[in-house]
């Protein structure tokens, strides 16, 4: 009789913990849609780990109340809980985080190494002097060379006889895409970055005209 007793135990311990259990598919992309590859998928509590493939899918083994860390050394690290009336299903972006700490810039579905990092990217950090610019245009065109800026706000990275229907690069603002740059206080800025040429295209189709990226203090915005 005990010994019954002990294994029916046993088999409701192992049905709670079957039914605990799911089974996470998804799909990692940043701004735009753009899937990535390489990125690392962890489960806190069930410990499983996988990485995404090259369409940016993961299939990881996780439990109820668990919890799935997203992290990569180019791309800011996400967290998605997961419950009970979590999907089976979900879908993850990711912010891409420009700094001097990151070796390799992360493109498309592979990445920049370093040898090629100043050619496709130009970076300044918090200064004691940027107060005393008048707006954020002046800021930037004293900072980065072989910009044009016209009245209107627009930041054209290849000069005002580039040949594109929409010549402007796009704004990025503590990872959100913006219309504009206007609101921002020189004395807000923490960083800025400038991204050209191949390292743009993190940001999608609309980013072929370079990436402006603003990171502000403590996220002022």
């Amino acid at each position: 009789m005990r010994t019954s007793l002990i294994l029916l135990f046993i088999f409701c311990v192992l049905s709670v913990k079957a039914q605990d259990t799911r089974i996470i598919t998804g799909r990692v992309t940043v701004l735009n849609d753009l899937p990535i590859s390489g990125i690392t998928v962890k489960a806190k509590k069930s410990k499983a780990a996988a990485s995404t493939d090259s369409i940016g899918m993961f299939t990881i083994a996780c439990y109820d109340n668990d919890c799935i860390v997203f992290s990569s050394k180019s791309f800011s690290t996400a967290k998605h809980k997961v419950n009970r009336r979590t999907k089976d299903t979900i879908s993850v972006k990711l912010n891409f985080t420009p700094t001097e700490q990151n070796l390799d810039m992360a493109i498309g579905y592979g990445y920049i190494s370093e040898a090629n990092r100043t050619q496709a990217i130009e970076y300044i950090k918090n200064g004691p002097n940027y107060c005393s610019y008048q707006n954020i245009y002046e800021l930037i065109r004293a900072h980065f060379n072989g910009i044009y800026i016209r009245s209107d706000g627009c930041i054209i990275v290849r000069g005002p006889n580039t040949i594109n229907a929409s010549p402007c690069a796009t704004y990025v603002v503590d990872g959100k895409i913006v219309d504009t740059i206007d609101f921002i206080p020189t004395c807000d800025v923490k960083e800025i970055s400038l991204l050209k040429d191949g390292s743009a295209a993190i940001y999608g189709s609309q980013s072929a005209n370079g990436v402006i990226i603003i990171n502000l203090k403590d996220g002022r915005n």
